[in-house]
């Protein structure tokens, strides 16, 4: 009987153990299908909010909407910014009737901006990249009631449709920074030569022919970037002869990395200056790198002061006073004034300069930098825009070489190349009238290839 009984209890005590552990599973299995309802729940919530359509959202009203390929961290994109908001000062437009797009891409990308800016009321429709050409021109054709701008990288873009439909709402802009790149490269030259002046060149920097070696990082191989090449070529060359030019293409206007590694190369071949076409300070960054660890680096900035961030190897920048178009832009819009479609702004009209120079800038370059200047402005020294060739009133023709990474290239003209550098204006057999024809007719060719 004893037995009996402890075999009952036993048997209790299992039956009771199993309802335990199987309430348990079961108490455990709710818990994690809740919680697996709830995850679900939140994912579906955040998925909600992300995909809440531009619409359904409380949305500016403005009439001038802005789309850029980057944001204020950016010194390009910046001086887009700050010329935009100078203009509106100008004409007393508040700040709160421009609308800003940032780091918006091209195609796709800038047509989606569009709509979202019309549709929130913008009569003007400003893209500060030659990226968004195409889709601009695109959208313009299609919204004619709203007036587009775009920053080209060349100085006249058609505005005449395949169908041949002239587009009187599409207005292009281009900057003659070629000019300050020029002034520009005489402050290089300036510095270069009291350097060798002084013999505080490093052997390093002098190739076999005892030119003295500089730098550019170019952001892509397309006309305007070969217009400030060799105008600032050119600008170096007017002050010191004896130079060779380096020019690493990143095909690129805002990868950091790519410019640093090139400026990099660039220093380690020994470039004394290094300047650039770019987007970003990596370039600026790099030379004053370099230069604190003792090497013998300077540099030119691009579309801001660089001063802060290069204190010591800052010579000056290549900067485009937006403000200027900016301000005329809307005062013609404001007031029913006529502007022009295709827009080119260089020192005449006030709209590319030079930064103040650095501490790094030679003595006498101020001087030397306000007459060139003045010169540009009133016409007496003309810097031809694609092209390598300097007029002046001695009719003086830079014949020299730009360099790129591995070879000397005969000046610009593609055919002339297998010359291997030879100086074809010292061949007294070459009938001069011919060579004249040939520059005349590739007056507006490419300049350097890689």
């Amino acid at each position: 009987m004893k037995k009996k009984f402890l075999s009952v209890l036993l048997i209790v005590a299992v039956l009771i153990g199993m309802a335990g552990v199987s309430g348990t599973q079961t108490e455990s299995g709710e818990q994690k299908a809740d919680k697996e309802q709830k995850q679900q729940e939140n994912e579906q919530t955040a998925e909600t909010k992300v995909e809440i359509p531009p619409e359904n959202e409380e949305e500016q009203k403005g009439w001038i909407g802005v789309i850029l390929n980057g944001d204020e961290t950016e010194a390009y994109t910046l001086a887009h910014i700050d010329g935009i908001r100078a203009a509106a000062e100008n004409v007393s437009l508040p700040e709160q009737d421009i609308i800003w797009k940032e780091r918006v891409g091209a195609n796709d990308g800038c047509k989606s901006a569009v709509k979202d800016l019309i549709r929130q009321g913008c009569e003007i429709i400003i893209a500060n990249s030659a990226i968004y050409e195409e889709a601009i021109k695109s959208e313009a054709e299609k919204n004619p009631e709203v007036d587009f701008v775009v920053i080209n990288d060349s100085k006249t873009q058609s505005t005449v449709t395949e169908d041949g439909t002239e587009l009187t709402n599409l207005y292009n802009v281009h900057m003659d920074t070629y000019e300050a790149s020029y002034v520009a490269g005489v402050t290089a030259g300036m510095k270069v030569a009291k350097l060798k002046e002084k013999k505080k060149i490093p052997a390093k920097s002098f190739d076999e022919k005892k030119n003295v070696k500089l730098g550019y990082v170019a952001a892509e191989a397309n006309d305007d970037a070969h217009a400030d090449i060799n105008a600032y070529y050119l600008g170096v060359k007017a002050v010191c002869k004896k130079v060779v030019l380096q020019v690493e293409y990143i095909d690129a206007w805002n990868n950091s990395d790519a410019e640093a590694t090139a400026a990099g190369d660039l220093i380690r071949s020994g470039c004394v200056v290094l300047a650039s076409n770019t987007d970003l300070d990596a370039v600026m960054q790099m030379a004053e790198n370099a230069k604190e660890s003792g090497k013998c680096v300077y540099a030119v900035g691009r579309n801001s002061d660089m001063r802060q961030m290069a204190g010591k190897a800052a010579l000056t920048s290549v900067v485009s006073v937006w403000s200027v178009y900016y301000t005329e832009l809307f005062d013609a819009k404001l007031n029913g004034r006529y502007m022009e479609q295709n827009w080119n702004g260089g020192y005449a009209q006030g709209a590319v300069t030079i930064s103040t120079l650095g501490k790094s800038a030679s003595s006498g370059t101020g001087d030397r930098v306000k007459k060139t200047e003045e010169k540009i402005k009133n016409g007496k020294k003309q810097i031809a825009y694609f092209s390598t060739r300097a007029l002046d009133r001695s009719n003086s023709v830079h014949r020299r070489v730009l360099v790129d990474k591995y070879r000397e290239y005969p000046y610009n003209y593609s055919y002339l190349r297998s010359a291997g550098g030879i100086d074809i204006w010292k061949m007294k057999r070459f009938p001069r009238i011919l060579l004249n024809r040939l520059l005349k007719r590739t007056w507006q060719r490419d300049i350097v290839k890689r």
